[in-house]
């Protein structure tokens, strides 16, 4: 499933906020209108969830705020990172790059990938 870290943190912030209430599944599920089963899947981050569905979570579990229910935005990865780049050239044999000619191409690469402004 895409994301699926975030609905992994969104249900880990459901469930812990449900058990501070002193909620169970059933009883959390009722002020929703939805299935336990649902609230289960939606705890362990293997269910999707609708928009409707957070906003009725965030006033069952009393946030003053639906945003208070959600998880950061998960950060983007940098391109290349993690990776160890190296040149070559059918002249030379392999070449590892310095961490500044490394960092240099990542931000070319980053710079070439994203969108350009203005067209569609």
């Amino acid at each position: 499933m895409a994301g699926k870290p975030l609905y992994e943190a969104f249900g880990s912030a459901v469930s812990t906020r449900r058990k501070a209430l002193g909620l169970t599944q059933a009883e959390l599920a009722g002020k929703v209108k939805m299935s336990r089963a649902s609230i289960a899947n939606i705890e362990s981050g293997r269910q999707n969830i609708l928009l409707h569905h957070v906003y009725a979570l965030a006033a069952a579990l009393e946030f003053a705020k639906v945003s208070d229910l959600l998880p950061p935005a998960p950060q983007k990865p940098l391109v290349g990172e993690g990776l160890k780049m190296t040149v070559s050239n059918q002249s030379l044999s392999k070449q590892t790059l310095s961490q500044n000619a490394e960092a240099q191409v990542a931000d070319l690469i980053t710079t070439a990938l994203q969108p350009k402004r203005g067209k569609a």
